[in-house]
C-alpha cells in the first residue's frame, strides 16, 4: 500500500494515554498491542492541533465561556454536512457526550422509570442508568445473517412503559447507521408513547460510502435531544469538548439545571477544538482522507479475519473505526477467551459482555491505527488461533 499519512506509528507511550499506558492495569500486561477503547492512532488535523498551540501560547486558562463563535461552527457544521438549522440558542456545551447523557438522564427521568437502550451497546449507558437507578430496558438489535436489526415490535412494547429511549447513532459497536424509514419509526413510537429521544451521534461523521447518517433532529419533535462532539471525529476525544443540542427550552432549562448542580463549565480549550476541528478547511479536508483509509482498513481487516480465521464472525460496520467480531465457534468461555486474548495474542480488545448479554461472544476490534499496527494485531490473532485445538 502507498505510504499515506495515516501510516505513521505515534508513541503513545508515557504520555498518560489511557489507551497506551493503562494496559498493565487493565489487561494484567503492557506488552499487548492496545486495539480496544474508541481513540485512533492517528494524528490529529494540523489545522487542530495548531490552533490549540496558539491557544495555549495565550496564555490565557481563566474560567472560560461557551463561545459564540463555537456555537456558530455547529451551527455551520450541521448545515453544511446534514442540511439541519440548528437554533443558536439550543446548544449546551458538555464535559463529555457520557455526562450530557447521564446529566439528561437526571433532568428528564425520575428514578425507578424504564429507560430503553438497544443492547449489545455502549458500557457507559448501562453504567448511567444503573448508577442513577433507572429500570434499564433491553431492546436488543437482532443480528440477521451479519447485520443488525431494530426489533420493532418489541420496541413498541417497551415504549408503552418507558420514559426514556438512548439511541446510538451510528451504532457503538455494530456500526450500524439507521436509515430514514427506522429513524421515522422510531420518532413515531416515542410520539406515539411520549417517550424521549436521547440520540448519542458521535460516531456521526465517520460513515463510510453507501451510507448517510441522519440527524435525530431531521425528524421534528419536541422531546428528541442530539448530544455530539468533534472528538471521534478528529481524534481528540481528551479535550471533552462535547455539547448538546435541545430544540425545546422547557428540556433545555431542565439539562441546565443539573449541569449547574454539577459545575458543569467549558475548559479553556474547548471551544478552540471546536472551531478549529469545524470552521478550518484544512480538518475538513483531513476527515476525507481518514474515512478512505478507514474504509480501505476495515475491509482489509475483514478479508483477512474471513479468509484466515474462518470461525471467527464479522459484523461489517457501515460507520465507526470499529469491528464488532463474533469468536463463539472458538469454544471458549468469556474468562477463557480474555485470557487467551491476552496470553496467547498478546492483544488488548474490549470485551463483549458489558455491551449486554447478546455480546458476551464478541470482542470490539479498533481499527483506527496506522496498517502496519492493525497487520501486526492480526498476525497475532491469527498465530493464536492457529495453535489452538480446533476440529
Amino acid at each position: 500500500m502507498k505510504e499515506h499519512m495515516f501510516d505513521e506509528i505515534i508513541e503513545k507511550k508515557l504520555t498518560g494515554s489511557v489507551k497506551w499506558d493503562g494496559l498493565k492495569q487493565l489487561y494484567g500486561s503492557d506488552t499487548l498491542i492496545p486495539m480496544w477503547v474508541a481513540d485512533m492512532d492517528v494524528r490529529p488535523p494540523d489545522s487542530i492541533t495548531e490552533a490549540l498551540t496558539k491557544r495555549v501560547a495565550s496564555g490565557h486558562f481563566g474560567y472560560s465561556l461557551f463561545e459564540e463563535r463555537a456555537k456558530k461552527s455547529i451551527q455551520s457544521w450541521f448545515l453544511k454536512r446534514y442540511n439541519q438549522q440548528i437554533e443558536q440558542t439550543s446548544l449546551l456545551y458538555s464535559s463529555g457526550v457520557v455526562s450530557a447523557l447521564a446529566h439528561t438522564l437526571l433532568a428528564l427521568t425520575d428514578e425507578g422509570d424504564e429507560v430503553i437502550i438497544q443492547t449489545p451497546v455502549y458500557p457507559p449507558f448501562h453504567q448511567i442508568i444503573h448508577a442513577n437507578r433507572r429500570q434499564l430496558i433491553e431492546n436488543p438489535l437482532r443480528l440477521i445473517g451479519e447485520r443488525y436489526e431494530i426489533d420493532f415490535l418489541a420496541l413498541e412494547s417497551q415504549m408503552k412503559t418507558a420514559k426514556m429511549l438512548i439511541l446510538c447513532s451510528p451504532h457503538n459497536p455494530t456500526g450500524r447507521v439507521f436509515n430514514q424509514d427506522e429513524l421515522q419509526t422510531i420518532v413515531d413510537l416515542a410520539k406515539k408513547y411520549d417517550v424521549y429521544l436521547l440520540s448519542d451521534e458521535i460516531h456521526a461523521d465517520l460513515v463510510f460510502s453507501g451510507h448517510t447518517h441522519h440527524p435525530i433532529l431531521e425528524f421534528p419533535y419536541e422531546k428528541s435531544i442530539l448530544v455530539s462532539a468533534p472528538s471521534k471525529t478528529f481524534n481528540i476525544p481528551g479535550l471533552y469538548a462535547s455539547y448538546l443540542i435541545v430544540p425545546n427550552e422547557e428540556i433545555r432549562t431542565k439539562i441546565e439545571q443539573v449541569q449547574q448542580a454539577h459545575f458543569v463549565h467549558p475548559n479553556a480549550i474547548a471551544s478552540t477544538a471546536i472551531i478549529a476541528a469545524y470552521e478550518d478547511p484544512m480538518s475538513e479536508r483531513w476527515l476525507k482522507d481518514l474515512l478512505v483509509y478507514l474504509e480501505q482498513n476495515r475491509d482489509h481487516a475483514i478479508k483477512r479475519i474471513q479468509s484466515e480465521m474462518p470461525l471467527l464472525t464479522v459484523v461489517k460496520p457501515d460507520a465507526t473505526f470499529l469491528l464488532w467480531v463474533d469468536f463463539e465457534q472458538l469454544g471458549l468461555t468469556d474468562e477463557e477467551r480474555a485470557s487467551w486474548l491476552v496470553e496467547q495474542a498478546s492483544l488488548a480488545l474490549t470485551h463483549g459482555k458489558p455491551f449486554g448479554e447478546n455480546g458476551v461472544t464478541f470482542e470490539r476490534l479498533n481499527f483506527g491505527c496506522p496498517r502496519r499496527q492493525l497487520d501486526e494485531a492480526l498476525d497475532r490473532l491469527h498465530s493464536a488461533y492457529l495453535a489452538l485445538p480446533l476440529d
